[in-house]
């Protein structure tokens, strides 16, 4: 059995405090029975898939996929972003991402990273 990974689930972490409206805490409950199904390496991030214990209750979430979390990986901080896919109440994958060029050869599974934090987007200005 695959788990998420250390960084994967400090981000989930905060993405189900983010995106549903009990505090996170349907989603974190499913999170820690997370079953890891598939990772696709981008290299500029990456996408977890995993399965979840659906004998615990769903989730009521804002939006999916959602969250705004940041985290700085490996030596040399590389940026990354995350996102949250619910469905149907359930957790089901963590899209990693970033803007900078890719990410060489760091593990980005193992390597230490900053604590995730959510940031707001900047207010767009509308004419």
């Amino acid at each position: 059995m695959k788990q998420l990974s250390a960084l994967e689930m400090a981000v989930a972490v905060v993405l189900a405090k983010q995106v549903s409206l009990d505090g996170g805490h349907a989603l974190i409950e499913q999170l820690k029975t997370a079953e890891v199904s598939g990772r696709e390496f981008t290299g500029c991030g990456f996408y977890t898939e995993f399965g979840v214990d659906r004998a615990l209750p769903p989730a009521v979430v804002t939006i999916s996929p959602g969250g705004r979390v940041r985290s700085e990986v490996g030596p040399h901080a590389y940026p990354l972003e995350f996102m949250l896919y619910v469905k149907d109440g359930y957790a089901e994958m963590i899209e990693a991402y970033s803007y900078f060029d890719g990410y060489g050869d760091i593990d980005l599974l193992t390597a230490p990273f900053t604590a995730p934090n959510a940031f707001d987007l900047p207010a767009i200005e509308v004419r």
